[in-house]
């Protein structure tokens, strides 16, 4: 008889491993390395993100100037080539709508041409002219700024008046002519929108926020706007910031009276006032030392194009003249050289 097998497969049993499970977890000192790593890249990018942010808002403040000027240059179309005036008191009436004050930024002389945002410069009672502020009227680094630029004081068509007391009208000047006005008179030239070498004549420019608003804002802060007009006063390398700069602050609540704060721009300032017209601190932008004379400034010419200007180009030697290179009216050089030559 034969006797059958089956053949079965018998699988050797299998060791076990002796291997560690693998991990991904960082070691106290790679965790340190990759820390240094991030640090010193944030190190490196931040300069470079902060420039490209202040590089974004001069470009935001120069494209505000540049509407501010077309606007200005869309009015003197539809006046005979004159600019705005700049002229207030409790004489001047507007006689569109009886309210005091006729100046460049009212909402019935630019505000014709502007989008108007801020309206909490004025109350709705004040006696005043309501005035344009917001949108293309603010510089991004000009904090808590309704309104952060102004004109030439030698471009308006109007810039002082005198009461006539018989009929009860008034008698308007043009910039200079006033000679009861030593300050002003025949120390610039008025300008309209046809004026030689428009290219480097100042339209708008820059300012201080001198004024605080009238009404709050919903977080219960206020905001800035600036006065009416700039280079009214002193030498035209003054004007600038050369020597002693100018004297021209009285007008303005911006030092801070009663219950109003000083104007942010100005409450790190120790010195008692500005020596110029022009703020060069917001280009490139910061907080201390804005009174200095260094950086840069803003500034609509007569032709329409905008540009930006260095304090350091703009007046020399000791007895702080102006270079010329930019102009407050085409009566620059001759007022130098006869102011100068009485000293």
């Amino acid at each position: 008889m034969r006797t059958q097998y089956t053949l079965q497969s018998h699988t050797a049993p299998t060791a076990p491993s002796t291997r560690r499970p693998s991990t991904s977890a960082f070691t106290l000192i790679e965790l340190l390395v990759v820390i240094a790593i991030i640090a010193l890249l944030i190190g490196i990018l931040l300069p470079a993100l902060g420039q490209a942010r202040d590089s974004a808002r001069n470009v935001v403040c120069k494209t505000n100037l540049r509407s501010i000027a077309t606007a200005a240059m869309l009015y003197a179309d539809d006046y005979r080539g004159e600019f705005p005036p700049v002229l207030g008191g409790q004489f001047v009436i507007d006689p569109e709508n009886q309210k005091r004050n006729m100046v460049w930024y009212d909402v019935n002389r630019i505000g014709r041409y502007l989008p108007q945002e801020d309206f909490r410069n004025l109350s709705a009672t004040n006696a005043e002219n309501p005035t344009v502020g917001g949108t293309v009227m603010s510089c991004p680094n000009h904090p808590d700024a309704a309104r952060s630029y102004t004109m030439n004081y030698w471009a308006a068509s109007a810039g002082e008046w005198e009461p006539n007391w018989a009929t009860g009208t008034i008698r308007t000047f043009k910039p200079g002519a006033n000679r009861d006005n030593q300050d002003t008179y025949q120390m610039g030239r008025a300008f309209n929108n046809t004026v030689d070498r428009s290219s480097d004549m100042v339209l708008f420019s820059e300012s201080w926020g001198v004024w605080i608003s009238q009404i709050e804002t919903e977080s219960g802060d206020r905001t800035w706007f600036s006065a009416a007009s700039v280079g009214r006063k002193g030498l035209p390398g003054e004007r600038f910031g050369a020597l002693e700069g100018v004297d021209d602050w009285a007008e303005g609540n911006w030092r801070g009276e009663g219950t109003f704060p000083r104007a942010p721009e100005m409450e790190a300032e120790t010195a008692s006032q500005p020596k110029s017209y022009i703020p060069y601190y917001r280009h490139p932008n910061r907080r201390n030392d804005t009174f200095d004379i260094m950086g840069s400034a803003n500034i609509a010419f007569a032709d329409g194009h905008v540009g930006s200007v260095d304090p350091r180009d703009l007046f020399e030697g000791e007895d702080g003249r102006s270079t010329y290179k930019v102009l407050w009216s085409p009566d620059d050089e001759k007022v130098d050289n006869r102011e100068l030559g009485r000293k």
